[in-house]
């Protein structure tokens, strides 16, 4: 071969092919891992803060998200807001204040999607009674 690859190791991949398959493989699979570790892990029910683009496209803020999905580098969370919505389409009332909210928000029904990497801080699990209570006031509303 040249004088950059020993001539045993030009031996053993000429005898075994599958070798360098095999090598190749297992670099791509440790590539691909380690460029899944830069984004936090999103669960369904999880709350985080994330830096969420406004619906017209004209920024972004930091502000508190409930993961509804996670799956590959996206996930579908639901905003929400401590400015009184009431009246507005598409809004309801959170029950209870949320772990990390001092108080009860506002909660935009509209799901988005988000990079993961969106997402900044977790602060806890809004719990299996939310998200039914979300499941139900966002009937219709989709």
């Amino acid at each position: 071969m040249t004088d950059l690859v020993p001539d045993a190791l030009a031996d053993l991949v000429a005898d075994r092919p599958w070798l360098l398959v095999l090598a190749a493989g297992a670099v791509l699979l440790v590539l691909r891992l380690l460029g899944r570790a830069g984004a936090p892990r999103a669960r369904r029910g999880d709350v985080w803060f994330a830096m969420v683009p406004y619906r017209d496209g004209t920024g972004a803020k930091d502000r508190p998200v409930v993961v509804l999905s996670s799956r590959g580098r996206r996930c579908t969370v639901v905003r929400l807001t401590s400015k009184d919505q009431d009246g507005r389409d598409g809004y309801a009332r959170s029950p209870e204040a949320l772990p990390g909210l001092s108080t009860r928000g506002w909660v935009d029904l509209r799901p988005m999607v988000l990079r993961r990497t969106a997402l900044r801080r977790r602060t806890g699990d809004a719990g299996s009674a939310w998200l039914r209570w979300y499941d139900d006031a966002a009937r219709g509303v989709r």
